[in-house]
């Protein structure tokens, strides 16, 4: 209900009421543009049309194609939205529906031939049906984001009277048939659009909202980032203080990577690097194999020696994310002054947007068909995978720092030949590795993500010869602005508070049998005298005997050499807890 009528000739006039007698001398709007109140005789004639149009079961307005009405054309009436309608006869119509249809929800203002929604009356049709949460504005010609403006609770110019704005219930929103949807170039573009625009959004052109970018744009919005360019600095801090909440709290608890099957993880860590692995039982290990060559200490010190490791036919390709990521945005990393991360204005893309090698197919120039821009920068053989990796900017990757990788492994079995004639296929595993580096020259520092699909070095092969445990079928490696992983440390969960317990203790260790009367452990397919180093090692430094087994293994069951590399972990503090045995 508007707070007061409005006067004779006013802009915009719709009347307060729509009573018989306050309308009964007024003149009927046709074709004219006027801007007086519609007649009683009019108003009955609008009481016919949304008669007709609305569906009670489905609490629908059906407004489709208004201009072919029976009903309005039969009175000589112009529609809202026809050229030379009076200004005043969607504020109207909204108004008697309000009257009419108090429960409607779903509203159709599909083919209209609208190239704007203003003569629609956006401030009346939201105020008088606020409720609504499914609209359909199909095969119109809407072909900027700026017409859903009106109608969104948060983008846009805000009401003089200081009320809420806009559908602040929608679900669905049909733009089907309009060039709107192609004007932001993607379909993500779009979609990011839309969601911004209507935080309540699921359902865009009958399709569910990708939750992912509905989740980015809530999450931008809560970390500051402008994403209501039209709305004063005023309203922007109301609505940034009215939308404090809970920080999110995801389904499933952040892990720091997921590995299908210790295998699984041995294998692929072995291939990565020597101390990127997290703290887990494996990661003692992998940091014992400082002699051996790994993936990331070669893709920095010497990458012409990866030729090995590329299988015969393999793929191998690299783009730029070129986007500042938004995280990186809200902890302000490398803005001026920033002492974290001094060196970040020296980076530059262009080096990785080159028409050699660059994927990134649309923004690199390059006479070539696009077919042959395609293929060329698909390297699928090892010399041309290497040739490609060395017009890279060299980098050190900080091996030393497990915190600063997560990486996950995973088997895809039967996916290659079988070697064998009649035997099963050949079982690969896939690797996916996001983690940071610094750029050099310019000591800039990037994110990244590889995803590897790797398979066992065949016997006698060049990988293997050259000591690497698998060959690389394919690499793909997406270089990003940095941006750090906390999102993937686990939280910490919240302790109990300790309360005093009459469950009776546990018996005394004592009261156990001595762990001397059990058989020692044993690996399988281990000699006995390499059991006696493994156990001998175990006196000698307390490992378990897990831990004990991996050090000599990873160290040629060489009883010296592992001697050795144990002590220099113990002496940085690089061995976790769990390597030893509990004190007795």
């Amino acid at each position: 209900m508007l707070a007061q009528a409005p006067t004779r000739g006013g802009p915009r006039n719709v009347p307060g009421t729509l009573s018989d007698k306050h309308t009964r001398s007024q003149s009927a709007p046709t074709s004219s543009k006027t801007n007086e109140p519609p007649s009683a005789s009019t108003i009955d004639t609008l009481r016919l049309f949304l008669l007709a149009r609305y569906s009670q079961s489905e609490r629908m307005l059906n407004m489709e194609n208004m201009a072919e009405d029976p009903v309005l054309k039969e009175h000589k009436l112009l529609a809202p939205g026809q050229p030379g309608a009076p200004s005043n006869m969607a504020g109207a119509v909204w108004k008697l529906a309000k009257e009419m249809f108090p429960g409607v929800i779903s509203l159709s203002l599909a083919n209209n031939n609208l190239t704007s929604l203003l003569p629609l009356s956006p401030y009346f049709l939201t105020s008088l049906l606020p409720d609504i949460e499914n609209v359909s504005f199909a095969n119109n010609r809407l072909s900027h984001f700026r017409d859903m403006d009106p109608f969104s609770p948060l983008v846009g110019k805000e009401r003089k009277d200081r009320k809420p704005k806009g559908w602040s219930k929608l679900k669905e929103l049909v733009l089907t048939g309009n060039p709107i949807c192609h004007s932001g170039g993607t379909t993500t573009t779009y979609e990011r659009e839309m969601a911004r625009r209507f935080n309540t959004l699921r359902t865009l052109d009958q399709k569910p909202l990708d939750p992912s970018i509905a989740f980015a744009v809530t999450q931008a919005r809560e970390q500051g980032v402008d994403l209501d360019p039209g709305l004063s600095s005023r309203v922007k801090s109301e609505k940034a203080k009215a939308t404090k909440r809970e920080p999110v709290v995801f389904p499933l608890q952040a892990t720091q990577g997921f590995f299908e099957s210790d295998g699984a993880r041995d294998f692929v860590g072995g291939f990565l690097a020597k101390c990127i692995l997290p703290s887990r039982s494996v990661c003692f290990c992998f940091r014992l194999t400082f002699g051996t060559c790994r993936f990331f200490a070669a893709f920095d010190d010497d990458r012409p020696s990866l030729l090995a490791a590329y299988a015969p036919i393999c793929s191998f390709s690299f783009h730029a994310d070129t986007a500042h990521p938004v995280r990186a945005r809200a902890k302000k990393i490398g803005i001026n002054g920033d002492k974290r991360f001094p060196y970040q204005h020296k980076l530059d893309w262009k080096l990785y947007l080159t028409p050699e090698g660059s994927r990134n197919l649309t923004r690199v120039k390059n006479p070539a068909p696009s077919a042959e821009k395609r293929l060329a920068t698909l390297k699928v053989t090892p010399s041309s995978v290497v040739s490609s990796i060395v017009t890279l900017p060299k980098t050190k990757h900080p091996l030393e720092e497990s915190s600063k990788f997560v990486w996950d492994s995973w088997t895809m079995p039967n996916l290659l030949a079988p070697t064998v004639p009649g035997g099963e296929g050949e079982t690969v595993i896939y690797a996916v590795v996001h983690g940071e580096f610094t750029e050099f020259p310019t000591k800039g520092v990037r994110s990244f993500d590889r995803t590897f699909i790797l398979a066992p070095a065949p016997p006698n092969s060049a990988a293997q010869l050259a000591g690497w445990p698998c060959i690389i079928l394919s690499d793909v490696l997406t270089l990003r602005g940095y941006s750090d992983l906390a999102f993937s440390k686990p939280r910490e969960p919240r302790q109990p508070p300790a309360t005093t317990s009459t469950t009776p203790a546990p018996a005394p260790a004592a009261a156990q049998p001595p762990a001397a009367a059990a058989a020692p452990e044993r690996a399988e397919g281990i000699t006995d005298d390499q059991q006696a180093l493994v156990l001998q090692l175990q006196q000698l430094t307390r490992l378990t005997y897990t831990f004990a087994h991996m050090c000599l293994a990873q160290n040629g069951w060489d009883p010296n050499t592992a001697m050795a590399q144990f002590q220099a972990l113990q002496a940085a503090g690089s061995i976790p807890a769990e390597a030893f045995m509990p004190a007795q």
